[in-house]
This record gives structure tokens, C-alpha cells and sequence, in this order.
């Protein structure tokens, strides 16, 4: 799979990232059809987030349903989005 992943200020680089695996009861694995991007992201791809180091990935909108997930994953606790 790829992920957008942040290098940097100014730096980004579409990577080939290891398909994920349910490791905990809790987890869910998502397909994603379509993302976007907020104002928080275009911060962080300049670099105003310091919290968001180089080798970062992150989602900010899921428009899919989970296709796998875990025996104890609670989707009123799961949250997406700016």
C-alpha cells in the first residue's frame, strides 16, 4: 500500500508502506476510497506542527466502512476527520 508520507518541511513522498494486521482485539483495518486534506494538514506539510516529526503518515478523512476489524473494536469510539 502507499501513504503520504511527511519528511520534513516543504517534503513529502508517496512511500510503499507493509499491508497493516489486526495485532489487538481493538483494531480495525480500513479501506479508503477517498481522503482529503484540512487546513491542519497543509500546516503540517510546512512544517508549523512541530509534534509531527520526518517519517510521519496520517489520514485525516475516512469515506469507507472497515472491511476487517477485531473481535472487541467499538466503532462509537473510533473517530475521523479535522
Amino acid at each position: 500500500m502507499k501513504a503520504l508520507v511527511y519528511g520534513g518541511p516543504g517534503v513529502k513522498s508517496w512511500t510503499d508502506m507493509p499491508e497493516p494486521q489486526i495485532v489487538r482485539s481493538t483494531d480495525a483495518i480500513v479501506r479508503i476510497d477517498t481522503t482529503t486534506i484540512c487546513g491542519t494538514d497543509l500546516h503540517i506539510l510546512k512544517g508549523d506542527v512541530p509534534a509531527v516529526t520526518p517519517g510521519a503518515s496520517w489520514v485525516t478523512k475516512v469515506s469507507a466502512p472497515s472491511s476487517r476489524w477485531g473481535s472487541r473494536w467499538n466503532p462509537s469510539s473510533w473517530a475521523s476527520g479535522c
